[in-house]
């Protein structure tokens, strides 16, 4: 078995090398940039923007949550270490704050609030880059811009891309 393996791709390189070299096809035509493929590409930018808008509020909510949860779980053991000589530490004030401050702390370590603030907002700059890319591309002359299929390509696979790789809305 292994020999009709090697005779096979002995004959297959063979045939290769006594083929005429690639050429283009004459008959393949460029699509041409039509109102219908304008149309899809500016669909795809109003939902980068919309996605964009919605990924730069998130993050901001999400850094207003981190704010909120992280300051106070540092704050009250440093507030408590100051007072500490007025504040007995077996009371319940005392034991109440470090208590609020592990409650805190715990939250803002299990719902990690920092790092899907920065995840939506590298998601909220990506989709807004893409939207700009299209608006460059379609605010050219025809004449200057990249072959339509090709450039149609590039923008649904980066835009596929970012849709299934982005963090939930």
């Amino acid at each position: 078995m292994t020999t009709e393996i090697i005779v096979e791709r002995k004959s297959h390189s063979q045939s290769s090398q006594t083929t005429e070299p690639s050429t283009d096809d004459p008959n393949r035509k460029e699509l041409p940039w039509e109102k219908r493929e304008e149309n899809l590409l500016i669909s795809w930018c109003d939902d980068c923007k919309s996605r964009s808008k919605a990924h730069d509020v998130k993050g901001k909510r999400h850094k207003l949550q981190y704010a909120v949860f992280g300051v106070p779980s540092v704050l009250i053991p440093i507030m408590l270490g100051g007072v500490a000589s007025v504040v007995p530490c077996q009371s319940i004030i005392y034991s109440v704050s470090m208590m609020l401050s592990g409650l805190f702390s715990g939250v803002s370590m299990f719902f990690n609030f920092g790092k899907k603030q920065q995840h939506h907002l590298n998601f909220s700059s990506q989709y807004f880059e893409l939207s700009n890319d299209i608006e460059c591309e379609l605010s050219k002359p025809k004449r200057h811009r990249t072959a339509c299929d090709v450039y149609m390509e590039g923008v649904k696979i980066k835009y596929n891309n970012m849709c299934r790789q982005a963090p939930d809305l």
